[in-house]
């Protein structure tokens, strides 16, 4: 399913801090979206997706992902890779998902899904989403 993600500006100064050894977390949750989804590097952990919302139930709300690691896209541990599987408890239609830090105040990025996806109870959806560090 075609997509489109961003790194939100809100994140990469949460990262700035995390490097300099300032007051900062890392890389930990993920929540779900509704509503018209456009990704924005301006999005903030209060205001994602531009006109999308955060999903509050259902078991799409926020919650800590499942896992969090380093992983290799073209050297080794030059990614921060967040893995999590959704489980619906209700109907709810995704339109897309952000990622923040561990204190659950920072948005990291958001991705916007091309089309909703329609969950009911039981239904499961896995997201990943993947910050590669690399030289311009």
């Amino acid at each position: 399913m075609a997509q489109t993600q961003v790194l939100c500006t809100e994140g990469f100064t949460e990262l700035g801090k995390l490097l300099a050894g300032e007051a900062a977390t890392a890389l930990k949750a993920v929540f779900c979206m509704e509503g018209t989804c456009t990704v924005s590097a301006a999005s903030t952990f209060a205001n994602p997706g531009t006109a999308a919302t955060k999903i509050a139930g259902n078991g799409l709300n926020q919650a800590d992902a499942d896992t969090v690691v380093s992983s290799t896209t073209t050297v080794t541990d030059d990614t921060a890779e967040l893995d999590h599987v959704f489980t619906a408890s209700g109907t709810e239609t995704v339109t897309g998902f952000g990622v923040t830090n561990d204190d659950d105040d920072v948005l990291y990025g958001e991705v916007c899904l091309n089309a909703g996806v329609a969950m009911e109870s039981s239904d499961t959806l896995t997201v990943e989403f993947k910050i590669q560090f690399k030289a311009d």
